[in-house]
This record gives C-alpha cells, sequence and structure tokens, in this order.
C-alpha cells in the first residue's frame, strides 16, 4: 500500500502557515473569515493525517519554525470571548436561525485552534518559542478544564430540534472536546516543564494549584460516563467500554497521571508547590487509585507511589527555599477584552447581518467555501476505523451496507451473525430514504 495523499501539499502548508495572522473578532461570519478558517480546517486535517499516518511532521514544523504558535491561542481565546459576549446578544436579538453550519463555524474554530496547539505541543521545540503567551495557554486550559469538572450547560429554552437548539448542543459537545484536549496541552507542559520560563510555572502552581485540579480528575473521571448501565468511555467520541477493557487505563487518564507524575516529581517545580496540610489531603488521595494494575500498564508511576508514600509520613512543614514569584499578566485574552470593551453590542448587531443571513445566495456562498475544505475519500484515510470484531485497523467495509468495517475477510465471516441483522436494517433504512 501507498503513502497516503496528502490533505495540503508540502509548499501549501508553508504558505498557509507563513500568512497566518490572528483574526479579527468584528469579522467573524465574513467571506475573508470563512476563508482564515478553512485554512485552519486543512491544517488540522493535514495534521491528523500526517500523525495517523506516522510520517513527518510537517505542520508542527512549521508552526514552530515560523512561530505561529501563539496565533492558534489567539484565536482559541478569541472565539472563547466571543461565546461569552457576543453569543448571548446575537440570541436575543435574532429569530431562530435558518441554519447552524455558519455559527456552528465560530464554535468549531475553537476546537480547530485547540486541536492544532493540542497536536503541535506533543514535542519540545514547540513549549519553547511559546514565550509569554504560554501564560495565557495555562489560563485557557485550567478554565476549560475547571468548566468539565463543574461548568453548567448553558439552558436552550427553545424546541431542542430547533437550530437554535441543535446548536447548543453541538456547542456543548465541542466544549467538552475541547476540555478533554485542554488536559493534554496541561500534560505536556507539565513534561516540558524545565523548557518552561519561571512565570509559568508559577502560573501552574501557586496561581491554578494544577496537581489539585488533576487529582480532581482523577476523582471525577468525566471521561466516562453510564447509559442505561453501559459504561462509555471517550476518545474523541463516546465508545462502549467491552468486559475485556474493564481495567484498562483511557488515554486521557494516562495523560493525566503522566501529567501529575511530571510536574510533582519535578526538582524545577518543587520550590513553588508548597505541601500544605490540605494538599497533602487531596495528593493522599491518590493512593488508593494506584492499583497494580495501573502500575502495570503505567510503569512510571511506581515513582509517583513512592514519593506519595514519603509524603504520608512527612511534615507538612516544608524546608524547601520558597521561590521570589514575579508575576506577569497574561496578554491576549486582556488585549482582546480592552480592544471591545463596551462594544459588544455593537459587534452582535453587525455579525447578525452575516451569522443569522436568510439570503439564499450569501449561504450558498459560505457553503462553497467550507466545502472545498472537504474530501470524503481523504477524510476516510484520517478517521481510521476500527475492526468491528477484532477492533485493529481497517480498511475494508462490508460491500452491502457500507457501515461495518473489518480488518480483513476472516473476521468479516466470523462477525456476520452478529452483522447480518443490523446490515438488513441499514439498507431497508436507505431503501426508505
Amino acid at each position: 500500500m501507498g503513502e497516503p495523499e496528502n490533505i495540503l501539499s508540502s509548499w501549501e502548508s508553508e504558505t498557509y502557515i507563513e500568512h497566518l495572522e490572528p483574526s479579527e473578532l468584528d469579522h467573524f461570519g465574513t467571506k475573508g473569515w470563512f476563508e482564515h478558517h478553512k485554512k485552519l480546517m486543512l491544517l488540522n486535517q493535514q495534521s491528523i493525517l500526517e500523525i495517523s499516518s506516522m510520517r513527518e511532521e510537517s505542520i508542527k514544523e512549521w508552526f514552530v519554525s515560523l512561530k505561529k504558535i501563539p496565533v492558534l491561542i489567539h484565536e482559541a481565546i478569541q472565539v472563547e470571548i466571543w461565546k461569552h459576549k457576543v453569543f448571548p446578544l446575537l440570541i436575543e436579538m435574532n429569530e431562530e436561525p435558518s441554519n447552524t453550519f455558519i455559527i456552528y463555524s465560530v464554535f468549531y474554530h475553537e476546537e480547530l485552534a485547540i486541536s492544532l496547539i493540542e497536536n503541535v505541543l506533543f514535542h519540545s521545540e514547540s513549549i519553547e518559542i511559546l514565550d509569554d503567551c504560554v501564560l495565557d495557554l495555562i489560563d485557557y486550559s485550567v478554565n476549560n478544564i475547571t468548566a468539565l469538572l463543574y461548568g453548567e450547560n448553558d439552558i436552550c429554552t427553545k424546541n431542542p430540534n430547533s437550530c437554535l437548539g441543535e446548536l447548543f448542543q453541538k456547542k456543548e459537545e465541542l466544549e467538552f472536546d475541547i476540555g478533554i484536549k485542554c488536559i493534554s496541552i496541561l500534560r505536556y507542559l507539565a513534561e516540558f516543564a524545565d523548557n518552561l520560563p519561571l512565570c509559568a510555572l508559577s502560573r501552574l502552581l501557586c496561581t491554578h494549584d494544577v496537581p489539585y485540579l488533576l487529582c480532581q480528575l482523577l476523582e471525577l473521571k468525566p471521561w466516562y460516563k453510564d447509559i442505561d448501565g453501559q459504561k462509555m468511555v471517550y476518545d474523541g467520541k463516546w465508545k462502549k467500554v467491552s468486559p475485556q477493557e474493564e481495567d484498562k487505563i483511557s488515554r486521557i487518564e494516562g495523560q493525566v497521571w503522566f501529567g501529575l507524575r511530571e510536574i510533582l516529581l519535578n526538582h524545577r517545580c518543587a520550590p513553588y508547590y508548597e505541601i500544605t496540610e490540605f494538599r497533602q489531603s487531596q495528593l493522599l488521595k491518590l493512593q488508593k487509585y494506584m492499583h497494580e494494575h495501573v502500575l502495570d500498564q503505567i510503569s512510571p508511576l511506581v515513582d509517583l507511589r513512592r514519593w506519595l508514600s514519603y509524603l504520608n509520613v512527612s511534615s507538612q512543614n516544608s524546608t524547601t527555599q520558597r521561590s521570589i514569584n514575579v508575576e506577569m499578566i497574561p496578554q491576549i485574552r486582556i488585549s482582546i477584552m480592552e480592544k471591545h470593551d463596551k462594544k459588544w453590542k455593537r459587534l452582535a448587531k453587525n455579525q447578525s447581518k452575516a451569522l443569522f443571513t436568510r439570503n439564499i445566495e450569501d449561504i450558498k456562498a459560505t457553503a462553497q467555501i467550507l466545502s472545498e475544505s472537504y474530501n470524503i475519500e481523504k477524510l476516510e484515510i484520517i478517521d481510521r476505523k476500527k475492526c468491528f470484531l477484532c477492533k485493529e485497523g481497517s480498511t475494508q467495509r462490508c460491500s452491502k451496507c457500507k457501515e461495518a468495517w473489518y480488518c480483513g475477510r476472516e473476521c468479516q465471516v466470523k462477525d456476520w451473525q452478529n452483522h447480518k441483522d443490523f446490515c438488513a436494517q441499514i439498507l431497508k433504512f436507505k431503501e426508505t430514504d
């Protein structure tokens, strides 16, 4: 099998990233903004393709060499501000939107930026070029993880089957996924703490108490839920937990454990994290989760368990010399807020024309821009399917219903007794559609 086709060529990727600049909040919904959104979408697709096919990550290389990661942070924070300051006013000012995809694209823009940040920050050289905007990224990530744990969903009084009801549902789903991605981002910041400026360590440990936040994640485990007695786990989407996977540590939970280990055992972090009596009590709760099957799957946690055992018998009176903190203020959020202060209603009024348009030609033009970002054959390469039977990667699917995927003929034959009724129902549905 040859190398999968690219979403973007090498020169297209370089050109897009080289000319990538922060968008303007008052341009949301314009043709120029949707062109900007399309490029971010294509870059994200190319990045996922490179990672999933284990190829050289050119997208990461260009974002690092051209120092464009701060643009992604700006994009994510700007949409977050828009959701809280402008979107509620848009809902008040306008009737039911005629479609969902235009406003959804604004929500999705934040997801795209965070997805790219998550992919790029996997590499230590990305951390080194963040500079002071790492403070904005820390604040953003902590806020979204806190919302993941304790946030209340927006209440939509409209019919859930209406466009507005669907928008609120999609917004909630995207925000959950962004919160999950922020867990990975905090893990990478903790893992590469040696490369962070001192102000970032202070922000992580003194301002936000990230170890406590990670402890709360392990207590509440928002990546699991129960539906009609069936345990579900989140990994990009919700899926059933099979009996064989009951004791398996999920990918997200593994990220939390690694983040905790890296930040608590790093000697550079110790001067910024005083172990108070409250913090000690919270950290020691982790011991009940460190079963043998957890240590078997994440062997580096043996060091963390040893550290916790020492903490359990040690005094809370720390003799570590406390570092003198020079507090720095995150600039991206503040600059956006100051620029548009007391202009939110005017922004909402102006954006109503584009985001709530009922002009068919305008809607078609926007749809055309976005449709250029989707190539079904290429997207199927990115969204790698798992065999319905053995759960390994698959490239073949049922020739009848086109919905069931298999790694080969053997698994397909073995699964036929389970699949045939489902297959017949899908075919019947397609015939009547």
